[in-house]
């Protein structure tokens, strides 16, 4: 395996993880009533150290490919001086803070449960945003770079509340049956499709305003590896709003007719955009290494 290739993997695991750990910590702390969010809590906690485990182990191991892609190969991605002049780069300033972000998200997983949640939200929240500085986001200056960062940050944040809490939701759903639970169950979906609506229309915007800022303007230019990337997400990104609009309106209304088949088919609907979600992290893992022209 090459470094790039590794490059590409370890940023996939590594937004992939960030984002499941900031959807499982806003969905049990910010969408779920207090009573069913201490046994949403309880049945994702090994979800979310899970996630948060491989979200530090995957920042070190980014700094460690940098450091071999910026010297000599493998033979550096281990040395400690080379690791010290990645952290000296523009890209370093940022990953020191990064570490640091998920250091701290490992240490909260020692809090109580009822500070867990939103604690690591929060440090999910921040690592997303810390993320909006580096990479193509970072290639202008002045007011159009401040422009790119703020939006390229709302973009990861509405996807990692979209992407991240499709898992919570599906730990949600198990508890529409038992009678006890079912009303805070239901109110749990309504807020969080009530905010997805918002993070939909957020990633959409968002995505387009940055594309334009990275590639210069329309309409794109096919021969151009980046750019025949960008179109491939940004249909997998449409097919995932087209999933998501017919399961909140075809299959989430059926509930009250066939109960049964419809939560089938919300659980096929997650499962569908979990997939489309990582098919998308993956491409934008991948396009990463290309030149926008």
């Amino acid at each position: 395996m090459t470094l790039a290739t590794l490059f590409v993997l370890c940023r996939f695991v590594h937004f992939t993880a960030v984002m499941l750990m900031f959807g499982i910590g806003l969905f049990t702390a910010l969408l779920s009533p207090q009573r069913l969010s201490a046994l949403l809590s309880r049945d994702l906690r090994p979800w979310l150290a899970a996630s948060t485990l491989v979200a530090a182990v995957s920042a070190v191991a980014l700094l460690a490919v940098q450091a071999g892609q910026m010297g000599d190969g493998w033979q550096d991605t281990y040395q400690w001086d080379v690791w010290l002049a990645v952290l000296g780069t523009t890209f370093g300033e940022v990953w020191r803070w990064h570490l640091a972000l998920s250091a701290l998200s490992l240490a909260a997983l020692w809090l109580p449960l009822r500070l867990r949640a939103g604690a690591s939200a929060l440090l999910g929240g921040l690592l997303l945003i810390s993320m909006a500085f580096i990479g193509h986001a970072a290639m202008h200056t002045g007011l159009l770079g401040t422009l790119h960062r703020v939006s390229h940050a709302l973009h990861l944040l509405a996807a990692g509340y979209w992407f991240g809490s499709l898992l919570p939701l599906l730990v949600c759903l198990r508890y529409l049956h038992p009678a006890a639970w079912r009303a805070e169950a239901v109110s749990t979906l309504i807020r969080f499709s009530r905010w997805g609506h918002l993070a939909v229309a957020v990633v959409l915007i968002t995505g387009v305003l940055n594309s334009l800022m990275i590639v210069g303007g329309w309409p794109l230019d096919v021969s151009s590896p980046y750019q025949r990337l960008l179109l491939i997400k940004s249909a997998l990104v449409l097919l995932m709003v087209g999933v998501a609009l017919t399961n909140r309106y075809a299959v989430v209304p059926a509930m009250r007719s066939v109960p049964n088949l419809a939560q089938r088919g919300v659980v096929w609907a997650c499962w569908s955009e979990l997939a489309l979600g990582g098919a998308v992290l993956l491409l934008v893992s991948l396009f990463a290494t290309y030149a926008p022209n």
